[in-house]
């Protein structure tokens, strides 16, 4: 009877040192993350609990613990499914005049148009048609264009000095034709008949060229009229 009282009083002296171990081992792992899992016959094991710390719930592979700040505010900018991206490409800039080569280009507009109302004038009143003046306003048409060429900054200029180009072309077709058929006794209808002018085809869409294109370039706009093809 008494060696059995000695082994078990034994064991119970090893089981009370453990048995305090253990709880203290409890009290200092209350912040730990603890996972039980019970193990039931015939079944997968299933986690029961998981306590994870606020501090401590990092994102895997982030060195730097991330703290949730109320007072900070996550802006997300969202493009509207009916919205259109900003256009690359300003159309204003695309058809804009710059003001250098309009006021170049005015001058040579408007000694065309002087030159096309002399003519006008001299025939619808009997006067004789003046081969130098003519000569002389045609020269200076030419002059007024290389200087609105020496202007040009942008492809608004050049297509709009590209039309004035073409309306002097024109305008010095018909004074060619003018002078030569006045040379040779040819215009007697001009000169009898105002409708003989009116109905010159290409005198009258040189007119309405012109005069689009002096409004064209007070505008510094970039424009086309079919008056002007």
């Amino acid at each position: 009877m008494r060696p059995r009282f000695i082994v078990v009083v034994l064991i119970a002296c090893l089981l009370l040192p453990w048995a305090g171990a253990q709880e203290n081992a409890s009290a200092r792992n209350t912040d730990t993350v603890i996972t039980r899992v019970q193990q039931q016959p015939g079944s997968k094991a299933r986690p029961i609990q998981t306590q994870v710390p606020s501090e401590s719930r990092d994102v895997e592979g982030d060195p730097q613990p991330r703290r949730t700040n109320p007072e900070e505010t996550i802006a997300v900018d969202v493009w509207s499914s009916t919205a259109s991206p900003p256009a690359t490409t300003n159309e204003a800039e695309r058809v804009q005049l710059s003001a250098d080569f309009a006021a170049s280009a005015l001058t040579a507009a408007f000694r065309m148009q002087s030159t096309e109302r002399k003519i006008e004038n001299s025939i619808r009143k009997g006067f004789p048609l003046g081969e130098f003046w003519i000569k002389t306003d045609l020269e200076g048409i030419d002059d007024s264009l290389r200087l609105a060429a020496l202007s040009v900054t942008n492809d608004a200029d050049r297509q709009a000095l590209q039309q004035l180009e073409n309306q002097n072309s024109r305008l010095q077709v018909w004074t060619d034709w003018l002078m030569d058929a006045n040379r040779k006794m040819q215009l007697g209808d001009y000169y009898m008949s105002a409708s003989a002018l009116d109905n010159d085809t290409r005198f009258q869409s040189g007119v309405a060229c012109t005069k689009f294109l002096v409004s064209m370039l007070a505008s510094r706009r970039l424009a086309d009229d079919n008056s002007c093809l």
